[in-house]
């Protein structure tokens, strides 16, 4: 697979990346499902609403039960009355987290990086700078005035260079072993180095390796056979035993 490059004085070129990461077959599907996951674990299900026990309105009936014509009521902080406590809604207490498996993960980003392999750029003279927001501006100049959002993807933490980039709006910088799907499709273009490419390669290789182990199947193991004492009697006919003769003693008889 042949991703853009772009060199600090301005040149473009191609740079050779891994088929199987940059250039598989998308699986649309999991894409969403990884995304759907990602977004619902940012929720903090703290929305609470007043039902009718917590609102500060008065308990005192708000006419006679009979005479007046009306339904009968009785106080105003009933959910029907304007003001009143809200009916079945959210507590506070809700857990919106949901979970992938780690195959179903690595394939998500996978597809992400996938779907995404003509909006990569890499620019190796990002970690190069001397860490000023003018340079960075400058080397990026072609991939910021057309994009909105801007992933940049590093091999590992550098101080000098987040802080430049961190100056820049629209723009975010991660590892390559802390990216996920969700970032890589919602950026319009991403920039990595040749070392996160190399990073992000090893990750996922190393997952699948991983998770490939974990689907083995144990040997099965077959039970010894039961001994001929342990195997279940066959009902036989009973047989009357006959009794035995019984043994006497012999008495001498005394002269």
């Amino acid at each position: 697979m042949k991703l853009v490059s772009l060199t600090s004085t301005g040149k473009t070129g191609s740079v050779t990346a891994s088929d199987s990461i940059f250039g598989a077959k998308v699986n649309a599907t999991l894409l969403a499902q990884a995304i759907r996951v990602y977004r619902a674990n940012l929720r903090q299900g703290t929305s609470k609403v007043l039902n009718r026990s917590e609102v500060n309105l008065t308990k005192r009936k708000v006419y006679k039960q009979k005479g007046t014509g009306n339904a009968r009521h009785a106080a105003k902080s009933a959910p029907i009355f304007v003001g009143g406590g809200v009916a079945h809604g959210p507590t506070g207490l809700e857990n919106w987290s949901l979970n992938l498996s780690r195959k179903m993960k690595a394939k998500a980003l996978i597809s992400a990086l996938s779907a995404q392999s003509e909006n990569i750029v890499v620019a190796n003279g990002i970690t190069e700078l001397s860490g000023k927001t003018k340079e960075v501006s400058e080397l990026l100049a072609p991939v910021i005035s057309s994009a909105k959002r801007v992933l940049i993807v590093l091999a590992k933490r550098n101080p000098v260079t987040e802080r430049a980039i961190s100056n820049i709006p629209n723009v975010t910088t991660l590892t390559a072993s802390l990216v996920n799907a969700f970032d890589i499709a919602a950026a319009n273009k991403i920039v990595m180095t040749t070392d996160a490419i190399t990073a992000l390669e090893t990750r996922l290789t190393r997952e699948e390796k991983m998770v490939s182990k974990s689907d083995k199947v144990a040997p099965v193991v077959k039970a010894a056979p039961k001994k001929a004492a342990e195997k279940k009697a066959t009902p036989e006919k009973t047989v009357a035993k006959k009794a035995a003769p019984k043994k006497t003693k012999s008495v001498k008889k005394s002269e």
